[in-house]
């Protein structure tokens, strides 16, 4: 499993907590600048994002919608309009998605998982189609309040909405 964790060091990016366009030894990574190593299917590319089925899919439908650039976690994301506008593309990227590919689901989540359980160093959002498969998968998707867990793809646009600028 060592391959799909970006962790490793490399001329690109120092260390794998930092933004960068790309990241050395970050799967993700290949798969978005698409890599002749990448055998992934894009399900979606434009100039920002990229989206494919997950490997190991926890619903109906679960895909991951990925920046281009190696932005490691939620946590590296800032209160700035660049970042807000990245996630709200993310988020409807997901939803086209799921509207085109599962109709008919009674339920559709995006969210993010926060560190420590994130399982790969590239920002990443999972976009479900309900129900949930096998059942007990729903509680990798549930949020854990205080002790972070997994976030919910609105709250996160919440917290990174851009301040108002107030004059004096």
């Amino acid at each position: 499993m060592k391959g799909s964790f970006c962790f490793r060091r490399g001329p690109v990016a120092k260390r794998m907590s930092e933004r960068a366009p790309v990241a050395e030894g970050c799967v993700f990574c290949d798969i978005a600048s698409r890599a002749p190593t990448s055998t992934t299917t894009l399900l979606y590319s434009d100039d920002k994002v990229v989206a494919f089925k997950d490997i190991n899919p926890s619903a109906f439908r679960h895909y991951l919608v990925i920046p281009i650039e190696h932005i490691p976690t939620v946590k590296s994301l800032q209160r700035t309009e660049d970042d807000h506008q990245l996630v709200n593309h993310m988020v409807k990227v997901g939803k086209d998605l799921l509207t085109r590919d599962a109709p008919n689901s009674a339920e559709h989540r995006f969210g993010f998982h926060q560190p420590p359980f994130n399982s790969v160093d590239h920002l990443h959002l999972h976009c479900l189609a309900l129900p949930f498969m096998p059942s007990w998968r729903q509680v990798k998707y549930t949020p854990l309040g205080p002790l972070g867990g997994f976030i919910e793809a609105e709250k996160l646009l919440e917290r990174i909405k851009p301040q108002e600028e107030v004059y004096s």
